[in-house]
């Protein structure tokens, strides 16, 4: 007999800990909370992750999926060349991280909830609605707004946005999220660290 697969956040984040990358527990937590957040109820559900690096969060999204919402996919959207950071301070560029990334959702047994798109976020041909949108590519005002506004026409009236790296040391994220909540209907449902939830009240 199969066992059931269960929501066991310690442990999801305890194999996030083993993936390269920069998300911390407290927001391993936010994005587990937002999954169960979106999936509650019945139906099939999209997340859309843009900037997946090597795994970290894709790894925890699908995990989530693969508990509450095992007929939801995610889409884990980025070129894997390895570059990291922020246009408008510093870009950082290391070696690809396809094969990493490939490798860590297999042995994390999510890969059959991911669909990996290698690609940039706003050259991805897109059509159906989205219920959960995280945005965590480069991290400089033009970038975040443009991974934003890409997707932003498909999510659904109930959909949550996530984004990372709302803090100081990157203030492009924080005036483009501001603005968002200021001018454009969403409202904070959550933070922790320098992770942002948004929803539409």
């Amino acid at each position: 007999m199969t066992a059931p697969a269960l929501l066991r956040p310690l442990e999801i984040i305890a194999t996030m800990r083993g993936i390269g990358g920069w998300l911390d527990d407290a927001e391993a937590e936010l994005l587990l909370a937002a999954a169960a957040y979106v999936t509650r109820g019945e139906g099939a559900r999209t997340f859309v992750e843009i900037g997946s690096y090597q795994g970290r969060s894709t790894v925890v999204l699908g995990a989530a999926l693969r508990a509450l919402s095992p007929q939801s996919r995610l889409y884990a959207i980025d070129p894997h060349e390895g570059t990291v950071g922020s246009a408008d301070q510093r870009l950082n560029h290391g070696a690809p991280t396809f094969e990493a990334f490939l490798a860590n959702i297999e042995a994390a047994g999510v890969s059959k909830l991911v669909e990996p798109v290698r690609s940039l976020s706003y050259e991805t041909e897109w059509s159906g609605p989205i219920d959960l949108l995280f945005v965590d590519g480069l991290h400089d005002r033009l970038n975040v707004e443009r991974d934003y506004r890409h997707f932003a026409p498909f999510l659904a009236s109930s959909a949550v946005v996530l984004f990372h790296d709302y803090a100081n040391y990157y203030p492009g994220v924080v005036a483009f999220v501001d603005e968002l909540v200021a001018n454009e209907g969403w409202a904070v449902a959550a933070r922790a660290a320098s992770m942002i939830m948004l929803h539409r009240p």
